[in-house]
């Protein structure tokens, strides 16, 4: 297995592929890897304060890509990295990107045509299936499939949560598309043994124009970042979540297991890898069963405490560190086998894997 790669970006606290990143890092560390840090643009206050030389990564000047002479180079998500494959190219020894997205970056798919690009990651068949579309007849196409390793420290268990009210929530950015237009038709039509309490985290005046109003009294509208999210998920018993994208895997699923939150959520997607549809949460195929699952889940409280249970050890036993540590081993070993600097590469086995 190889004992050092070079990370072509850096992690931050501003979510999404930042954070996901900063997770690997943990895994890979646990491996006993070198961990380095190429950063794509100048080091800020963002970057510092995740204090990744603290923890053991190694530093090089942003954009030194001299430097990071026979690395194996991954990136997150990274614009800026797709921008500068052709000199990154000139000195790693692979380069492999790992499109957290369902849909492809125009640089993604001329440096695939280009040959500069090793290997793509993905977490999931399904992102798979769109994302290679545009790729898999460009050239030598490499896809691998890994196991993200989600860090639960960071996000307390609640289990004992107040009873005099059905609180519920749902947390994004403030991207009207992230929101279904019958988002707050389903809030205010499904029913509860006490009061409704609701909390959107991502409001604003974008998101209140494609509704064309804001919702009823007992829901509470936040602009993002407003409230931490692990007061977030305190205060939810239920994160209710539907919306109008496709998403690969998404990262709220995972927070809100690690924090006994019950998933109410759309039946398509990365949901459908995280949701074992009643048993770790409810997956809904349309706005009806929305309204009756959500009921369900605010009357029963028995059958929640099971749930938040067994989403908590399952995110345990599939999303924890020993499952990543595999997955990983597994795309260092097609890395080592594979020198792109080398005029002849040897052919690898890349079929897909169906991450469960």
């Amino acid at each position: 297995m190889i004992d050092e790669l070079c990370v072509i970006g850096h992690p931050s606290t501003l979510g999404g592929a930042d954070t996901e990143l900063d997770h690997q890092i943990r895994c890979w560390h646990e491996m006993g890897i070198e961990v380095h840090l190429c950063h794509t643009m100048p080091y800020d206050g963002n970057a510092l304060a995740m204090q990744m030389e603290e923890r053991g990564c190694i530093y090089h000047e942003p954009r030194d890509w001299e430097s990071i002479q026979g690395m194996h180079c991954i990136s997150f998500c990274n614009s800026q990295f797709l921008k500068g494959l052709k000199e990154i190219k000139r000195y790693a020894r692979s380069t492999s990107f790992v499109n957290c997205m369902t849909w492809n970056f125009d640089d993604e798919v001329r440096g695939q045509k280009e040959g500069l690009i090793d290997f793509h990651l993905y977490q999931t068949k399904h992102a798979y299936d769109r994302v290679s579309l545009k790729l898999k007849d460009e050239g030598k196409y490499r896809p691998l499939f890994f196991t993200p390793f989600f860090y639960a420290e960071e996000f307390p268990y609640v289990s004992d949560r107040p009873q005099d009210k059905f609180r519920f929530g749902r947390i994004s950015r403030d991207d009207p598309g992230k929101f279904s237009s019958q988002q707050l038709w389903i809030y205010e039509t499904m029913t509860a043994p006490v009061d409704k309490q609701g909390l959107i985290l991502g409001w604003s005046d974008n998101v209140e124009s494609k509704f064309g109003r804001r919702p009823e009294p007992f829901i509470q509208v936040l602009p993002a970042c407003s409230l931490s999210q692990r007061a977030f998920y305190a205060q939810c018993e239920a994160i209710i979540m539907s919306t109008d994208t496709f998403e690969n895997l998404p990262r709220v699923g995972f927070e809100a297991m690690a924090s006994g939150s019950i998933l109410v959520v759309d039946d398509k997607g990365g949901w459908r890898s995280q949701v074992n549809d009643g048993i770790t949460g409810w997956l809904c195929r349309d706005n009806r069963e929305f309204i009756y699952k959500a009921s369900r889940c605010a009357y029963e409280e028995q059958e929640r405490n099971e749930m938040r249970h067994a989403a908590r050890e399952n995110l345990e036993n599939q999303w924890g560190m020993q499952a990543a540590m595999d997955s990983w081993a597994q795309v260092f070993e097609a890395w080592e086998r594979v020198d792109s600097r080398s005029a002849t590469t040897p052919e690898i086995n890349t079929s897909p894997v169906m991450v469960n």
